[in-house]
């Protein structure tokens, strides 16, 4: 039996909203295709005055369409479920690769894509070793300029920085200077790989390279990452044409 809908309450916090909103998403399943204030407010216990201002707040950012007083889940939900099996397929495709870098470097191998400014870990292959990089990196997000896999998609692909505001510094060796990370990104373009040493974080090192589609466009970043004792300027070399060269494309 669905919980009766209490009454109009204080405001809810903005973590209440959240919550709100995503249960209220999750109502539309293949029996529930429409829903009406009234049906949402029964199924989440919701006063229906409550579920009218979520559901046209979610109406408005694109999440759901209305239809005279019902409403279907609108087009910016296919377009999340898009990119995540997009990125479902990108990892199954660039799998072999992560497998081989791993094999090879022996060190945490990750895969990321632009997420609006940052960038978000979609995939990753531990280290061998006991001491690593390797902190359960997939679904966090990371400022570009202060990674190697960032300054890949700032140099290669469609990612941008915002166009005023400072850069965040991280560690004393940040790159918070606009002008410089410039500089860094032309010299990224021409050798084909970026480089991260303590960056992002005290003795975290890493390379990658981008990973490109077929029309060409760069769609992700391969890296390899490790502490720094273990990656120094000769090892970062080596991996670096070693990124570029299983990332170069996909079939």
């Amino acid at each position: 039996m669905s919980p009766a809908p209490s009454a109009p309450s204080a405001p809810a916090s903005p973590h209440q909203s959240v919550e709100r909103a995503l249960s209220l998403l999750s109502s539309f399943d293949e029996i529930h295709l429409e829903l009406g204030v009234g049906d949402l407010s029964r199924l989440l216990g919701l006063h229906k005055s409550t579920v009218s201002r979520l559901a046209a707040t979610l109406e408005r950012a694109g999440y759901l369409r209305r239809d005279r007083e019902r409403y279907r889940l609108g087009m910016e939900t296919v377009r999340l479920g898009s990119l995540a099996l997009s990125n479902l397929d990108l990892v199954a495709a660039l799998r072999p690769a992560m497998e081989h870098l791993a094999r090879l470097s022996g060190e945490t191998v990750n895969l990321a894509v632009p997420s609006g400014s940052h960038v978000l870990n979609i995939a990753e292959l531990p280290s061998a070793f006991i001491l690593s990089s390797s902190t359960g990196w997939t679904g966090r997000t990371t400022a570009p300029h202060a990674a190697a896999n960032g300054k890949v998609l700032l140099a290669f692909g469609e990612l941008a920085l915002p166009e005023s505001g400072e850069l965040e510094r991280f560690t004393r060796r940040t790159v918070t200077s606009r002008r410089q990370l410039t500089r860094e990104l032309a010299l990224v373009r021409q050798r084909g790989y970026a480089t991260a040493v303590s960056e992002l974080e005290e003795g975290l090192s890493a390379v990658a390279a981008p990973v490109f589609d077929q029309s060409g466009r760069c769609v992700a970043a391969l890296s390899v990452s490790g502490p720094d004792f273990r990656l120094g300027p000769d090892a970062l070399e080596h991996l670096g044409p070693l990124c570029a060269a299983p990332g170069a494309g996909l079939a």
